[in-house]
């Protein structure tokens, strides 16, 4: 043994945070703090685009109005369509583009909001309406309410950040030339 090694017990183990009776930081929570301050913008929680993906799904639903029976079924093929898009297996490769919006259009979005009809019924209004008729209107109200979320997930984000990015997916083999023009103030 040299002089240097008595004083090392190689036995030791290290010490831990539960053993230092929290001194020290657990490794975990260190790397949860860097990460939350080091967050994108797109990973801050507005969710733009699980949100305009679930607006557009819920717009395909408005297909359902010219096929025979298509309404009843309108809250069935809506789980259907949500299970595919979270269980849709990655085959192609994909990437998110952001494209950004001008003030004048977050302005537009805030004074009009998504509304695919202008009728607002009562219960006792809507009562005496056909049952087709009522079936259309629970289904845009529906697409309403996810045009208006995704909307306002849009103005959410140009409040906290000053801009607003609309993002969607485009697979490698789509070829889309409009995506890449950025609107300016």
């Amino acid at each position: 043994m040299g002089a240097g090694d008595r004083h090392r017990d190689l036995k030791r183990k290290p010490a831990t945070a539960a053993s230092v009776r929290g001194r020290i930081l657990p490794r975990k929570k260190k790397e949860k703090e860097k990460e939350a301050t080091t967050a994108s913008p797109s990973q801050q929680g507005f969710g733009i685009l699980k949100k305009r993906k679930e607006a557009m799904a819920a717009q395909d639903l408005f297909d359902l109005e010219y096929v025979p029976g298509g309404l009843d079924t309108w809250k069935d093929r809506w789980s259907e369509m949500k299970a595919k898009m979270e269980a849709a297996p990655a085959k192609k490769r994909k990437r998110v583009v952001k494209q950004r919006f001008s003030k004048a259009l977050i302005d537009h979005l805030v004074v009009c909001p998504f509304r695919s009809a202008d009728d607002d019924l009562t219960p006792a209004q809507l009562a005496k309406r056909s049952h087709r008729y009522r079936q259309l209107h629970a289904l845009s109200t529906f697409v309403d309410c996810k045009m208006r979320d995704y909307e306002q997930a849009l103005i959410d984000q140009y409040n906290a950040l000053g801009y607003a990015e609309d993002e969607r997916e485009v697979t490698d083999n789509e070829e889309e030339e409009d995506v890449t023009v950025e609107t300016k103030n």
